[in-house]
């Protein structure tokens, strides 16, 4: 009974005082659509209640469609800051704002002024203050002008999408008021009241708003348009029908909301259900009919499954179109969501999530700006919870890759945030990682802890109380700790704080007695809870919670427990799955290695090794045919490894390469420092001069470095600054012609071996940020007889237009000899580059010592980085042992979309006018680069060069000269293969 009662206490305390108190907003709108010119032309009429204890005298209301009208808004600054740019390159015709407003209160005409410098929100000074209880009229006309769809408000065509496009008070809570301008990454907190909206736009549109039709003939026709027969030519959305010369006014209603949206469209296909006494309708385009004609089943399944775990939904109507969206897959609204058309491959998820919002934050009216997981995240755990119950092959488990690697992988990388910070907090990426995946993993674990009744019950109480009004954290934390007596502060406290990856190890069973001893770790920054299930034959005979703890801890098992398994649960937020069981009486006592092929998932019982062809390609080896054996998979692990053995067909010599790194993520200076060894064999050479079959000469390159990668200083990792302290020993054979005086007088080749040992010190700094990136790096190689320096600096300097810029890169490089008794020719620096120069073997090349021929033609952007590589000579031009400087030039061309780009090279050297043949004191070259692949291989072909150039070109091809002076570059090797996985990630992610 004391128990109970304390229960009670709790309960009572956790539930809104008397004293609670919202604004209540009564908002009326005329409205009409100009499809022609894309305005919007309205009166708005309010009445605003104050039944807050304060006395008001001035009153924010927000103009979120003013986000639209320039580049300098907080809405266009955070575009720039993710990397789009549309908006930025966008025209003036194509941006948006609202106008013609005219504010008056209670009869009183009002000037408003702008809340700092954010257009998009406005400050009207009341004539007279408003005291607890009393209500205002406030009245304005106002005009919008609609943009191009870059986000949530827009139209693409004749296809409109009218979302937070009114003037709208912000909410004043006893927080204070809630000011926020317009973000694309962050949503709103709205005041509830009711709206009473009349739209009227051309006759032929089909309309589909938050609320309730009031006209009976509206109704009638969306009847009708839900029993016409499917269209044949599913084409039909390119074909635009002619708008209407009529208009018809249409009105719609809705109490208890917090917002009104609308869409109209000509070409949309409308189905209509019910479930009980709430009419759902859904509204799509010829083309995706197939896709949608399940979505009314997904929205009843929606209203089912919320309605049974969280509360009853009290509207009459719900409601999905498919559109345009520039702000996610989709967007809700009350009553009403949008579905992006791109997301038409993963519709029952999406509908699902943005159907459950009516909940969160549709009736719980969480300020989604400032704790966006009390609407995402727990959004997406029903949303899980919904498409499980389906059981349907459409509908996705999200135990799959298909979403939460996302999280899994930011953690595994040390990019992780804290559930609890503000959505523009958030890296883009976090922000879908964190704030909908980790926070759904971290309620199911919650689930399990509590137990799903007391769960679920918390959860209904939370709604009951709390439905139309404004909760916080601490509110749905005392829900939830009075349905249980388990104290939950790990949770609330630690678990959304924490942004180290969350481990839990089972360590060792020992038997004493036949008494059982299980040893756990928990490897995460915090004490927390884990449960333990118990095995007999793959059946489960037992489950046990272990409560928060930290380090390791042990229990003991009672004598009559007879497992032969036993497995920490995995379901929730545990990043390494492969160290959470054990099985009694088999070799692998922790689980044995499974094989893959390609690459996935690395969240298994087991730990996985990936295999997949490898195929390449030299001209000395000819084609290598051979296995790809790996370890990378998403999570990444901190131990990765790649193994390419190849069989090459010309060669019949077994080549490849391998790679081993370890990673630590330290919690200080650095944001990862990483140990990583490479090793490389392949042919560099071969000749069959005077000899039967042709003798290959091979080298084998071991190469451990070992980087430092700083910490980031900005969320979305711009700026990146590595030391990386690397060393070489590399293993050469080369070619020597020899003659045999016993068996005749002709050259024939010979191997001469020899090994090399060099060392390099480089950092790098590199500035990411949308427009005008910049970077530069310095390195210091050390090689047995010389030391050569050289500092790099790239700029890109972006047009005022999109994808259009000016690259620049500068070189300066320093040669010094400490040994002048040895030939140190082959180190010298060089104006181009090539596979000649490589000595540290870091670069792909085709035919690596190739000085005639296509192969001839490769360079790589190093030292010089010129165009025009000068084998045949046998001192190329451009090179030095002194000091070189070059400027690399290259520019889009303003039309098109086509990879063609204009170079130029100019370089100078030391005694640059008495080494070169003309006696010039600079080398020059200019043409067309084409680039494919984002620049893995470039394609140059010079129309301009410095008369040492045309001189060679007419001495050495005098047939076929432009042809010949054709280069190209391969750029492969800037990839790390064990990152490259990351680079895919990166690459999803954008």
């Amino acid at each position: 009974m004391i128990r109970y009662f304390a229960t009670l206490i709790i309960l009572l305390s956790a539930a809104p005082s008397s004293a609670y108190w919202k604004q209540h907003v009564r908002t009326s709108i005329r409205v009409s659509l100009d499809d022609k010119e894309h305005f919007l032309r309205g009166f708005e009429y309010l009445v605003y209640t104050n039944n807050a204890p304060d006395t008001l005298r001035f009153i924010y209301v927000h103009l979120w469609p003013n986000a639209y009208k320039n580049d300098r808004t907080r809405f266009a600054e955070q575009q720039v800051e993710m990397g789009k740019t549309d908006f930025y390159f966008s025209s003036a015709n194509d941006k948006g704002y609202i106008d013609s407003l005219q504010f008056s209160v209670n009869g009183e005409n009002v000037e408003y002024s702008y809340y700092g410098d954010n257009i998009d929100i406005a400050k009207i000074d009341l004539p007279v203050p408003l005291a607890p209880g009393d209500s205002l009229i406030i009245e304005t006309p106002f005009r919008v002008k609609i943009p191009k769809l870059f986000s949530r408000l827009g139209h693409n065509g004749q296809s409109y999408f009218i979302s937070q496009w009114f003037p709208k008070p912000a909410v004043y809570d006893f927080k204070g008021w809630h000011p926020m301008s317009y973000l694309d990454q962050g949503e709103f907190y709205s005041e509830f009241g009711s709206y009473d909206v009349q739209i009227t736009l051309p006759k032929n549109y089909i309309l589909m708003a938050s609320g309730n039709c009031m006209n009976p003939e509206e109704q009638s026709r969306m009847d009708s348009l839900s029993r016409i027969d499917l269209p044949e030519d599913t084409l039909y959305r390119r074909n635009v029908p002619v708008s209407d010369t009529r208009f018809r006014t249409v009105r719609f209603t809705e109490d208890n909301v917090h917002d009104f949206a609308w869409f109209a469209d000509k070409r949309w296909i409308v189905r209509k259900d019910s479930i009980e006494t709430i009419q759902i309708y859904t509204a799509f385009l010829p083309s995706h009919q197939a896709e949608w004609l399940k979505a009314n089943v997904y929205l009843k399944a929606t209203l089912e499954s919320y309605d049974n775990s969280i509360g009853k939904y009290p509207y009459k109507t719900i409601k999905a179109v498919e559109g345009d969206m520039s702000a996610g897959g989709g967007m809700e609204y009350p009553t009403i969501t949008i579905i992006d058309r791109a997301a038409v491959s993963s519709l029952p998820n999406v509908l699902i999530h943005e159907a459950g919002h009516n909940w969160f934050y549709g009736m719980l009216g969480s300020n989604e700006r400032d704790y966006p997981w009390m609407d995402e995240g727990l959004n997406s755990f029903y949303e899980q919870k919904t498409r499980w119950l389906l059981k349907n092959d459409e509908v996705k488990d999200r135990d799959n890759v298909d979403e939460d690697y996302m999280y899994f992988q930011q953690v595994a990388n040390n990019k992780d945030q804290p559930i609890n910070l503000a959505s523009s907090d958030y890296s883009s990426v976090n922000y879908g990682a964190v704030v909908y995946f980790k926070s759904a993993l971290m309620l199911k674990w919650l689930e399990a802890y509590m137990g799903k009744e007391n769960f679920e019950t918390g959860m209904k109480s939370y709604f009951s109380q709390w439905k139309y009004k404004h909760p916080y954290p601490e509110d749905f934390r005392a829900i939830m700790q009075s349905f249980t007596p388990k104290n939950l502060d790990w949770f609330f406290t630690d678990a959304f704080k924490t942004t180290q990856p969350i481990d839990f190890k089972l360590n060792s069973v020992k038997w004493r007695n036949s008494r059982a001893n299980v040893s756990i770790k928990n490897k995460s920054d915090f004490a927390a809870p884990v449960q333990l299930s118990f095995y007999k034959s793959d059946s489960m005979i037992h489950a046990q919670w272990i409560e928060p703890f930290a380090g390791k801890t042990t229990i003991a098992l009672d004598n009559e427990m007879k497992f032969d398994k036993v497995e920490i649960s995995s379901d929730f937020v545990d990043l390494r799955m492969a160290n959470n069981d054990y099985t009694k009486r088999t070799f692998f006592r922790k689980g044995v290695i499974d094989i893959g092929v390609g690459f996935g998932y690395n969240r298994k019982s087991v730990r996985r090794v990936y295999i997949a062809p490898a195929f390449g390609y030299n001209f000395y080896d000819g084609f290598g045919i051979g296995l790809l054996c790996h370890n990378l998979a998403f999570p990444q692990s901190r131990f990765r490894f790649a193994f390419v053995p190849q069989f090459s067909t010309s060669s019949k010599q077994l080549n490849g390469m391998a790679a081993l790194s370890y990673s630590w993520y330290p919690k200080n200076i650095f944001q990862e420092i990483r140990v990583q060894n490479n090793i490389k064999s392949y042919a560099q050479n071969k000749s069959d001069l005077n000899i039967n079959e042709p003798l290959f000469a091979r080298y084998l390159k071991v190469s451990p470095f070992v980087e430092f990668l700083f910490k980031d200083i900005d969320k979305e990792a711009r700026i990146q600054r590595k030391i990386v302290l690397k060393q070489y020993t590399i293993w050469e054979q080369q070619l020597d012609y020899v003659q045999n005086f016993s068996i005749d007088s002709l050259y024939r080749p010979a191997l001469r071996n020899s090994q090399s040992a060099y060392a390099t010190l480089s950092y790098e700094y590199k500035n990411n940020r949308t427009f005008h990136p910049y970077g530069w790096n310095g390195t210091s190689q050390f090689g047995q007889n010389f030391i050569k320096l050289s500092l790099e600096g790239r700029l890109r300097v972006d047009y005022d237009v999109k994808n259009k810029s000016l690259y620049l890169r500068a070189f300066a490089g320093k040669f010094l000899t400490t040994n002048t008794s040895t030939n140190n020719s082959r180190y010298y620096l060089n104006t181009t580059f090539s596979g000649l120069n490589d000595y540290l073997f870091d670069g792909i090349y085709l035919g690596r010592n190739e000085n005639q021929g296509f192969l001839s033609q490769q360079v790589s952007l190093q030292e010089g980085a010129f165009k025009t590589p000068t084998n045949l000579y046998a001192s190329p031009l451009g090179r030095t042992d002194n000091w070189l400087l070059a400027i690399n030039l290259k520019t889009d061309l303003p039309f098109g979309k086509l990879p063609i780009r204009l170079y130029a090279d100019i370089a100078t050297f030391a005694d640059a006018k008495r080494i070169n043949p003309s006696g010039g004191g600079i080398l020059y070259n200019a043409g067309l680069e084409l680039s494919f692949f984002k620049e893995l291989l470039c394609i140059y072909a010079p129309l301009l060069m410095s008369k040492d150039y045309n001189n060679y070109l007419r001495e050495m091809y005098p047939e076929n000269r432009f042809l010949k002076s054709i280069s190209f570059s391969i750029n492969i090797q800037q990839i790390n293969g064990l990152r490259a996985h990351e680079f895919l990630f990166k690459e999803l992610t954008q």
